[in-house]
């Protein structure tokens, strides 16, 4: 049986990627860093996934295995298994480099033949190409060799809201999931694969797609909804005023794609928009405006979410102002939970606005005036 290791036992890991590696055949195990999951995952070789659509449906994935992230026996599996992926989150990335090249080091100098695939699941761009940046600077010539023979580093994009357990989990191990997913990957197809990936030539484009449209529109909705005092997604977009916001920042960034990118029009962009908003109105899917909204500082970042788009929509010459009202609304994010929050709100009070648009978001001329006077907006409205 073909093995797959797969790095982060979460709700992602469980509920999106392990489970369809299972689903098409592999032997799965899962490695994390949290010893009482490891070991109730290792002892019942089993979970349930519960996909949250138009219905409910649970689906029990059997035959799985679990070890510590950094073990013996983890170094073994990333020795010996056909395909590896990971849902760790791109900071831990290196961590799971160093397990990377002990294992690649023992299956070179076993000779093992085959060649390995490796995708970084993760809501970052390319970042199995980060990782392979990690493995490589830990390796010797040699092993860098062997990499670029058997190794096959895959960039993907992935999609998959894992939402809030209660009411629906029953069980510690319980994966809870929305029912859409998309998978896309940077190759030719590989054959056994897991169903459900789409292989594509230019993975750029789709990055892009998903950051603009699903990334950069939830943070829309949030960052306004939270101005308005409300504190959840699905509430948010019962308001006539933010749905419509959301649509128009959305409809905005479209234009911005469409004339970056051959392989998407408009009308295709559209299409996809809308169902990105109806699986954010899901009412079975309770998301946070506060774990949207967090870490401003991140999402307001040369080439993220919010300002990527202003960017394309203004290349395009299209219409920006939902997009300038959306980084408005982040520049007004308090959280004092949130430390990206504080250190925002810290900086606009010391240097001003207009500077930390600048320095933040990397601003300047006609894009710097247009968020400026959305500002000015918002901040009429709220006094």
């Amino acid at each position: 049986m073909r093995r797959a290791l797969h790095f982060g036992a979460g709700n992602i890991g469980r509920g999106f990627i392990g489970w369809l590696l299972a689903e098409a055949g592999f032997q799965v195990t899962f490695a994390d860093v949290v010893p009482g999951l490891v070991n109730e995952l290792a002892a019942k070789r089993s979970y349930r996934v519960i996909e949250l659509g138009e219905e409910k449906r649970v689906v029990e994935v059997q035959g799985v295995d679990a070890c510590l992230l950094g073990s013996e026996r983890c170094i073994e599996l990333a020795a010996t298994s056909d395909w590896i992926t990971t849902a760790v989150g791109v900071r831990h990335l290196e961590g799971v480099a160093a397990v990377l090249v002990e294992g690649f080091r023992r299956r070179m100098q076993a000779g093992r033949e085959g060649d390995v695939i490796v995708i970084a699941c993760e809501n970052a761009v390319r970042a199995t190409s980060q990782l392979r940046h990690h493995v490589e600077r830990l390796a010797d010539d040699a092993l860098r060799e062997f990499l670029d023979a058997c190794v096959r580093f895959l960039d993907a994009a992935v999609d998959r809201i894992a939402p809030n357990r209660e009411g629906h989990a029953e069980d510690a191990l319980d994966a809870v999931v929305e029912s859409y997913y998309e998978w896309v990957v940077e190759a030719s197809p590989v054959p056994g694969a897991p169903h459900g990936i789409s292989w594509v030539s230019d993975l750029d484009p789709y990055l892009e797609r998903k950051l603009y449209l699903v990334n950069g529109a939830h943070a829309a909705i949030a960052y306004l909804a939270h101005l308005r005092g409300i504190t959840t997604i699905g509430e948010a977009l019962s308001r006539k005023d933010i749905e419509e916001h959301a649509a128009r920042f959305q409809e905005e960034a479209a234009h911005g794609l469409a004339h970056r990118h051959a392989a998407f029009d408009v009308a295709d962009l559209a299409a996809y928009a809308e169902k990105v908003r109806t699986r954010f109105a899901n009412p079975y899917v309770v998301d946070h405006v506060a774990r949207v909204a967090r870490d401003p500082l991140r999402k307001l970042a040369p080439g993220e979410r919010l300002v990527g788009p202003l960017v394309a929509a203004a290349e395009a010459g299209s219409e920006t102002t939902a997009i300038e009202r959306a980084i408005a609304s982040a520049l007004y994010y308090v959280d004092e939970n949130d430390e990206a929050s504080v250190e925002l709100q810290r900086r606009i009070a010391t240097d001003g606005v207009e500077q930390v648009a600048r320095a933040v978001c990397g601003l300047e001329g006609p894009r710097l005036r247009g968020v400026m006077a959305a500002y000015r907006e918002l901040q009429a409205e709220i006094h």
